[in-house]
């Protein structure tokens, strides 16, 4: 068993995350903690040298700002290792990680795993808003018991598998995820091609992870960006369909971003503030899926 942590420039927050390792139960089978910091060097290998001697620790470095290049970094060493992965911004439960061991013992494959998550707000966001933000920002749990996980929910900072299911999917897409353009998405995607190759998800909520969130990340104006970053990816996913069913299906998403917009502007004298968000929300989608498909044509 091995824990992957990417980081780029988040020193305290990185410190936070190892110091919860330290003090969580951790079985005998975890053998290394990789550190792996993408991007500009920022210091985080002296904060791994910080807790060499209580914990296995490694560091890695990859120039290329790029969560996806950083794990994929990491599992281009492995072979048949269970992989559990946590961000450098959470705070781990301290029986999460043995959880998840739990989880893998006997097993060799065929099965990725995920947890709990719940979030640490540098400043809540108003309750309204918690209805649109991703579950990165609200927490997100599937109940407390161990049951089959039938969607690519497990969230990115906190989930499991086996290193050669991960290899057989792909690995992680280098062209999506924190550090690129777009984003989101790299681990709903190795997800969702575990899914078609067999791979079973499962829901641990022992698993359970703290995000954390400061205030920037949940406020309208963030939400409505990201929302457009998620459009996107969908809209260069249709963007692989043929062109003459592709353009079609560019100019319906354009024709729902002026519409939309229209709506939204106009309901503002008179509709909540969450009924006006609600409309915004939509034509930022919208507006993604139509760029991703504009953004993919020339390369047909």
């Amino acid at each position: 068993m091995i824990i992957i942590i990417p980081t780029c420039q988040r020193g305290e927050l990185l410190e936070r995350t190892l110091q919860c390792l330290v003090d969580a139960d951790r079985p005998d089978t975890l053998k290394r903690i990789f550190v792996v910091e993408n991007g500009k060097k920022e210091g985080a290998e002296a904060k791994v040298d910080k807790f060499r001697d209580r914990l296995p620790m490694e560091y890695r470095y990859t120039p290329t700002g790029s969560k996806s290049a950083a794990l994929n970094l990491v599992l281009e060493e492995l072979s048949g290792e269970f992989v559990v992965f946590f961000d450098d911004d959470v705070r781990i439960h301290p029986g999460s990680v043995r959880a998840y061991a739990n989880a893998a013992a006997g097993k060799s494959g065929g099965e990725f795993y995920a947890g709990k998550c719940l979030v640490d707000y540098d400043s809540p966001p108003p309750e309204w808003l918690k209805n649109y933000l991703p579950y990165s920002a609200k927490g997100w749990s599937y109940g407390d018991k161990v049951c089959e996980l039938r969607e690519p929910l497990a969230l990115g900072f906190n989930w499991a598998a086996f290193s050669d299911d991960l290899k057989r999917a792909g690995n992680f897409d280098t062209n999506i995820g924190p550090g690129r353009a777009i984003s989101v998405g790299e681990e709903t995607d190795l997800q969702l091609i575990m899914f078609s190759q067999g791979v079973k998800g499962v829901y641990l909520p022992e698993g359970l992870v703290w995000h954390h969130v400061p205030a920037e990340r949940c406020s309208p104006d963030w939400t409505l960006e990201r929302n457009r970053r998620m459009g996107k990816v969908v809209g260069l996913k249709l963007a692989s369909a043929p062109v003459s069913k592709r353009l079609p299906k560019a100019a319906v998403a354009w024709g729902k971003v002026i519409g939309l917009g229209m709506l939204a502007r106009i309901g503002k004298a008179f509709l909540s503030e969450a009924k006006h968000f609600h409309y915004q929300q939509r034509r930022y989608w919208n507006l993604g899926v139509w760029e991703g498909q504009q953004n993919a044509q020339p390369n047909s």
